[in-house]
């Protein structure tokens, strides 16, 4: 995690703040055990875990980075939301949209604040409001596409 994006201070940072970064070579001609435990076929390949070794998030190949930054924060979301702590991981969401907007993943946070705000109080209009939101500042979006069914429920406004 040396070069590229992985070499700019800010990241070094934020991924010693954050994570526990592990580093290890990859040859493909003769993969490693780390390679082919957690199936990587490409560099690099930036694996998001739990404290339990769970991956929630996998980035592959290089990323600008401020597309990288949001990768990172999208991770992290990403634990939240997949261990249930919803209200945080909103919070991170909702940071990794305001800070990074233009970044490849910040419409699947969207989509993933959205769904969150639903599973903790149970009201559709969240759905709807992921619709709204992808539709307005992601409308060629894969995520946007994706919650076109959220588009018919009724928004509480």
């Amino acid at each position: 995690m040396n070069t590229g994006p992985y070499s700019d201070q800010m990241v070094q940072n934020f991924l010693q703040e954050h994570f526990i970064p592990v580093k290890t070579q990859c040859f493909f001609d003769k993969p490693t055990e780390v390679m082919e435990k957690f199936g990587i076929k490409w560099t690099p390949t930036l694996l998001v875990h739990d404290r339990y070794g769970k991956e929630h998030h996998r980035i592959v190949g290089y990323v600008p980075v401020d597309d990288l930054m949001a990768h990172l924060d999208f991770g992290r979301g990403k634990i939240l939301f997949d261990t249930g702590h919803f209200k945080k991981a909103i919070e991170v969401f909702t940071g990794l949209i305001e800070c990074h907007p233009a970044a490849g993943v910040a419409p699947e946070a969207v989509f993933y604040r959205g769904v969150a705000g639903y599973k903790m109080a149970h009201d559709a209009s969240a759905l709807r409001k992921i619709y709204d939101t992808l539709l307005q500042k992601y409308p060629q979006s894969e995520w946007t596409r994706r919650s076109e069914p959220y588009g018919s429920l009724r928004s509480e406004k």
